[in-house]
């Protein structure tokens, strides 16, 4: 089994996280594992596909949601599995995952014995004002709006420190902003246009405190889940609040999801744009597709995806 690392160096607990792995390789009798760190400027894809590209058996990342759909976009298509040991901030794909993200043994574990299963990619390109135009993968959501200016207020000591719960001050603080005008479409169907908080597109929809924010969005049904929030007061957000921490399966106001395999999100207004938690600001369009059964992920073997 030869076994390539893509590891992400600036999370503290990576080394041991490593280390791990060469020392499950060693009791496996595999040979020792091929270590790659990420970089500002190659932060996991261009490591994933060198390893695909040299005859990999298995890549196993290590790092957050970030590092992770940077490796999963680049090995899309390819068929060589992907094990996951998770060691981020919020670890959002692999809690949609069921990976055992909190207990580094069994994520080791997991990443190398877990059964492979099929599950959705993302993929997001976006617009500046002066024509530029960036894409990439992403394995939870993307969004536009108040929550992506939301993670962009995180403080970044804040996050190391108390990791997701930094984002609760924030989201605090921009429940009350205004709601902004936006024009979406989903597939090819008429472009609508209204005010909006948010507008999300995802593959998954969990995420800490078990709060459902896509409801019933599986990470192998093979569709794109897109929820446009825009509560009409501040006191609106109670019941959209209450649906997702109870999994309400009614209609609150101020939300409104679907499902399509594309959406694309336009303002006049430059705005604000999250990928999988990782902001971009001053962009005026967004658009969201989804790739099905793209990604083979190690998983639990009770796990379906």
């Amino acid at each position: 089994m030869r076994l390539a690392v893509v590891a992400n160096p600036v999370r503290d607990p990576a080394r041991a996280a490593v280390a791990a792995l060469e020392a499950g390789c060693r009791s496996r009798g595999w040979p020792e594992p091929v270590v790659a760190w990420t970089t500002v400027a190659a932060p996991g894809g261009t490591q994933a596909r060198a390893a695909a590209e040299d005859g990999a058996d298995l890549v196993v990342v290590v790092g957050g949601d970030g590092t992770v759909r940077e490796v999963a976009g680049a090995l899309a298509g390819t068929g060589v599995p992907l094990g996951i040991v998770p060691r981020g901030t919020a670890n959002l794909f692999a809690r949609n995952l069921r990976l055992p993200y909190a207990s580094l043994r069994r994520s080791v574990a997991v990443a190398l014995d877990g059964v492979p299963r099929d599950v959705d990619l993302g993929r997001a390109r976006w617009g500046r004002p002066d024509g530029a135009v960036r894409e990439g993968p992403f394995v939870v959501m993307a969004g536009v709006g108040q929550d992506a200016r939301t993670i962009e207020l995180v403080r970044p000591a804040l996050k190391k420190h108390i990791r997701w719960v930094a984002y609760f001050v924030p989201a605090l603080a921009t429940l009350g902003a205004p709601l902004l005008p936006m024009r979406f479409r989903r597939d090819d169907g008429p472009m609508e246009e209204g005010r909006l908080w948010c507008l999300l597109a995802g593959s998954v929809g969990r995420i800490p405190l078990g709060v459902e924010v896509l409801r019933g969005a599986r990470a192998n049904d093979g569709l794109l889940h897109v929820l446009a929030v825009g509560p009409g007061h501040l006191v609106g957000w109670v019941p959209i609040a209450l649906k997702g921490l109870l999994r309400w399966h009614w209609d609150v106001p101020g939300l409104q999801q679907s499902t399509a395999r594309s959406v694309r999100v336009e303002s006049d207004l430059p705005l604000t744009i999250h990928v999988d938690g990782d902001e971009h600001a001053g962009v005026v369009w967004l658009e969201a597709r989804i790739e099905p059964s793209a990604v083979r992920i190690k998983l639990p073997s009770h796990v379906r995806g």
